[in-house]
């Protein structure tokens, strides 16, 4: 596949750290000046200016850096991202930590993506960075089908509970309407006028999964590869603005479902009534059955 270019606008990066080792140094010729002007004590001032050397050879080296052009350049995989920072891992076996400070380029890497980064060649501030390849995304089709046999299965125990199912109900309730709430967004479509914890009935849950269920699938069948890393721009239900890949959202889905179908499976034991396997690996297994 072939490779992107992207500008890391180290100038930003350069600008700041020069402007706030100035301001240091300058900081620490006042606090100097000061003190020897007060008879202050003499350790302190040899502090004061021990700091301002280090502050005044940081000053150095970051200009030598800056017109310096005889940069670094590692290839590596991104392995993970966490807020501004992306962790590669490079042919050596090392990794390596590397902060983004370009949020439309962050939100355009993600993991087992191949890349190389030039770097500065003394303060290895990132430069710019090559996507040399998009990783190969594992279609989604399956997880989704057991999404929707999960939610049909634990609707069909809810059925035959002998005691309130108001807990496990609300529980399911919320996994389909969030399951609404994303389609809705990865469409483009408004979904802050849907709740996410509704006050559905087992008719009604059964309702919203069938049209999740088409939904998901009408939305999956028309994906192409490349459309996984597309990124959704949306509001969350307090009105905060996110941009989040498609793979994200949908793993985020299933995941989500997962975690709250475990809590209305540990109610039903709680209450004596018959367990409910909705685990991935029994879904898999009952399609080897049929």
């Amino acid at each position: 596949m072939g490779s992107t270019a992207m500008n890391l606008k180290p100038s930003r990066t350069f600008r700041l750290a020069l402007i706030s080792s100035f301001l240091f140094i300058m900081s620490d010729v006042f606090l100097l000046i000061n003190q020897y002007t007060n008879d202050g004590p003499v350790a302190l001032g040899f502090l004061y200016f021990l700091t301002g050397i280090i502050m005044l050879d940081l000053f150095i080296i970051l200009i030598v850096d800056l017109v310096n052009k005889n940069h670094h350049v590692i290839q590596a995989r991104l392995i993970s991202k966490h807020g501004h920072v992306i962790y590669v891992l490079r042919s050596n076996g090392k990794v390596n930590k590397i902060k983004i400070a370009v949020p439309e380029i962050l939100v355009q890497l993600v993991p087992e993506q191949q890349v190389e980064i030039t770097l500065s060649s003394l303060t290895h501030i990132p430069l710019h960075i090559v996507s040399i390849n998009k990783p190969q995304v594992a279609p989604k089709l399956r997880s989704f089908d057991h999404i929707d046999w999960a939610n049909h299965l634990i609707n069909k125990a809810l059925q035959v509970c002998n005691g309130s199912v108001e807990k496990p109900l609300r529980l399911l309730a919320h996994i389909l309407a969030a399951e609404k709430v994303w389609l809705a967004r990865i469409n483009g479509e408004d979904a802050a006028a849907i709740s996410i914890w509704p006050e559905y009935t087992l008719e009604q849950c059964e309702h919203v999964r069938e049209h999740n269920k088409i939904g998901y699938q009408t939305f999956l069948s028309q994906l192409k590869e490349a459309d996984f890393t597309k990124i959704i721009s949306y509001q969350n239900s307090k009105g905060i603005a996110f941009n989040t890949t498609i793979s994200d959202i949908l793993t985020h889905v299933s995941l989500h479902g997962s975690y709250h179908r475990g809590q209305i499976a540990a109610l039903l034991r709680q209450a004596g009534e018959a367990m409910v396997n909705t685990d991935y690996i029994a879904y898999v297994r009952q399609l080897e059955i049929e």
